[in-house]
């Protein structure tokens, strides 16, 4: 990230796939073990930047990648699970109910 970039922190609440989760989690340790003083929202925004980082390089995403994206944005049912989540939260919040 360039220097003067990263101007504020933006909170929200995402929903997260339970897959996902063990691997920010994963991520998490790895980080804390290598003694950065990390969080939860530290270890996703690292892997966020890694696949924004690895989208931008020329030679473009494996075929690998692309099918295991293809795979998760095609699984109507996972797809689902997490947008209801993400509505009842936003429900939950706006009748302070979360």
């Amino acid at each position: 990230m360039a220097q003067g970039e990263g101007r504020g922190t933006i909170k929200k609440t995402v929903v997260i796939h339970p897959i996902m989760d063990g691997y920010i989690r994963k991520t998490w340790s790895i980080l804390i073990e290598q003694e950065h003083e990390a969080t939860y929202s530290m270890a996703l925004n690292y892997m966020l930047l890694i696949a924004i980082m690895e989208t931008a390089d020329e030679r473009g995403l494996s075929a690998r990648t692309i099918e295991t994206i293809q795979d998760f944005v095609n699984d109507r049912k996972a797809i689902d699970r997490l947008n209801l989540q993400e509505h009842l939260g936003q429900l939950r919040e706006h009748f302070g109910l979360g």
